[in-house]
């Protein structure tokens, strides 16, 4: 049997200049599911991130309190398949010129405009703008040849996954962001693209999602899941 984790990086640092920083909250969330996993599985066989610097760090927070319950987890290594979809390059290149093809997403974008950041309102129009983006860039309404097409990013994740299942016996966890867990859902339930964008807009940071497989395709066995989270405070989705 092949296990696989996917694990969402911790918190990073949106509306900050630099989004691809872990908040504090960020780092606390990968210690403590570090600390749960270091008292609930056998030491995994390897554990690999994306090449984010969010990703990097959560996998460095995570191996760091794991090894101070005294589990033996290996150095992270770090493989390019895991990164995330380009989500902010999309919005901020293309928002305004589909916000004016798109009555929904320039709804999305004047609620926005019309409230701090940071407020709940502001929070709730972020959301619709990023969702309803990337229903175009599926859809393939965002034309730009600097930018990595969603049909593009989900072989790539694909391709990594399907390379890690192969490792027949097996345990590894794979520190990344939402879109690979929903990539991960989409071939453990055997769903279409779409559904696995979806699923991404889910996923919250420091969670769980397993696969496991025989030699044969993937079942998903967890998704989404926050076992070592304690107070609703810790738990987040951007």
């Amino acid at each position: 049997m092949t296990t696989l984790l996917l694990i969402r990086h911790g918190q990073a640092s949106l509306g900050a200049a630099d989004y691809d920083v872990l908040s504090p909250l960020g780092i606390v969330q990968a210690q403590r599911l570090g600390d749960y996993l270091a008292g609930m599985i056998d030491p995994p066989d390897q554990i690999i991130s994306g090449p984010r610097r969010r990703q990097r760090d959560t996998a460095s927070h995570l191996v760091a309190a794991a090894r101070a319950r005294g589990a033996d987890f290996p150095d992270p290594g770090e493989r390019p398949e895991f990164d995330e979809y380009p989500a902010l390059e999309v919005v901020q290149g293309h928002l305004q010129r589909l916000a004016a093809e798109d009555p929904e997403l320039a709804a999305h974008t004047q609620e926005a405009l019309e409230h701090p950041p940071g407020s709940h309102p502001h929070r709730r129009a972020f959301e619709g703008i990023f969702q309803r983006m990337m229903r175009h860039w599926h859809d393939e309404r965002v034309v730009d040849p600097e930018l990595e097409t969603n049909h593009a990013f989900q072989a790539r994740v694909q391709r990594g996954l399907e390379s890690l299942l192969g490792g027949r016996g097996q345990t590894t966890l794979v520190v990344t962001s939402a879109g690979p867990c929903g990539v991960g859902l989409r071939l453990g339930l055997g769903l279409d693209p779409w559904a696995a964008l979806q699923a991404s807009f889910v996923v919250s940071n420091s969670s769980i999602t397993e696969l496991r497989s025989r030699g044969g395709p993937p079942s998903l066995t967890m998704f989404n899941a926050l076992p070592h989270l304690r107070a609703p405070g810790e738990i987040t989705l951007r």
